[in-house]
């Protein structure tokens, strides 16, 4: 009961929430509403409460079918600046559609004594129609899940082609819960398979890891999502263009190299490709297809590179005991401890507190 009164609980939430954007708290809201009304179903069928009303039965379980493409849409909201609901967006309903129409032929259609069976059949497991729908459920869910993968992935992408500091854009806690989800989600076609085969105690084993991976999926939206106030900002995929000639080429690299060796713009910890291209004079398209095919990065490695090089020289050049890592992480542009160290090492192979300790 506590997962489903979490579940109503942060469903209200968003919807009143003046945090984000509004459509992204609504479609949130109603994923979990989807996920509430799937377990509400549970409860009553497991209590006996549908022996009495079998008219009322499988419907609220229905609704399970939109939270896969509910979590899709959110993570489209998030990830597209210009993301609105269109009709195609229908589409995803079909399923639900397609159930409740089998449902009114074989089910809702059918004497009270019928229902009372196939509830009992279903309750018990021992229908094969319920591993069927269990292992047509689980592709369906995986499908979408992998789907919102993918999205993710290419907004990392697109992000670091954007932007000289991720930390509070990058989406991991979404992608992290994303990976939790599918777990719950597999625990949970694992239990309804555990129980077409009658083993009851592993059923229920199966059952209890979804349901914590459920109850940690809900709390890790309540403290790590909900608090990334940042994470809308809708970078846009840029489409990269070829450079007119070879001549032309090394004349804008060498611009480039010039301006970030003298007018050192990476200091700049909000520094963006938008802002680096307006530096140099040139179209944002222009200056990504430049970084990418001619210098094989992409805008955040090519910013956080130099970042990391003008670190090195001022733990090699300063002469202040004092001078602490995050001193100069700061003075070279990170605003992140844990993304600092990560660049540094990667750059150097050691931690910028080595690095230090071997300057002295």
């Amino acid at each position: 009961m506590l997962v489903l009164f979490q579940l109503f609980f942060i469903a209200v939430f968003l919807f009143f929430s003046r945090k984000g954007r509004k459509l992204s708290n609504y479609l949130l809201a109603f994923f979990f509403l989807s996920l509430a009304f799937g377990l509400l179903d549970y409860y009553l069928l497991s209590s006996g409460f549908y022996a009495f009303r079998p008219e009322l039965a499988l419907f609220l379980n229905s609704l399970v079918i939109f939270h896969a493409p509910l979590l899709l849409l959110y993570t489209q909201s998030l990830t597209r600046r210009d993301f609105r609901l269109r009709p195609v967006h229908l589409l995803h309903a079909l399923p639900f559609a397609l159930v409740m129409a089998m449902l009114a032929v074989f089910y809702y259609s059918q004497p009270p004594e019928t229902q009372q069976q196939v509830l009992a059949d279903v309750q018990k497991g021992e229908d094969l129609s319920t591993i069927l729908v269990s292992v047509f459920g689980l592709i369906y869910e995986i499908s979408y899940l992998v789907a919102i993968k993918l999205q993710l992935r290419r907004y990392r992408e697109t992000i670091l082609e954007h932007f000289s500091n991720i930390d509070k854009i990058n989406l991991n806690w979404l992608n992290f819960l994303v990976n939790v989800f599918i777990i719950s989600v597999l625990a949970s076609a694992l239990a309804n398979i555990l129980r077409h085969s009658q083993l009851v105690p592993m059923d229920q084993g199966a059952i209890l890891v979804g349901l914590v991976g459920l109850l940690f999926f809900i709390n890790s939206v309540l403290f790590k999502g909900l608090h990334q106030n940042e994470i809308f900002l809708g970078a846009e995929e840029i489409r990269h263009e070829s450079v007119a000639s070879p001549e032309a080429t090394h004349s804008l690299l060498e611009r480039l190299r010039s301006h970030l060796a003298s007018g050192k713009p990476y200091l700049d910890p909000h520094l963006t490709l938008k802002d680096l291209a307006a530096q140099l004079g040139m179209p944002s398209r222009q200056l990504s297809t430049l970084i990418n095919a001619e210098l094989g990065k992409s805008f955040f490695d090519l910013i956080n590179g130099y970042r990391i090089e003008e670190a090195k020289r001022i733990l090699r050049e300063s002469s202040d005991p004092k001078l602490t890592i995050l001193e100069v992480m700061y003075e070279v542009g990170f605003n992140s401890k844990s993304s600092f160290n990560t660049a540094f090492k990667k750059y150097t192979g050691s931690t910028p507190s080595a690095f230090k300790d071997r300057q002295s």
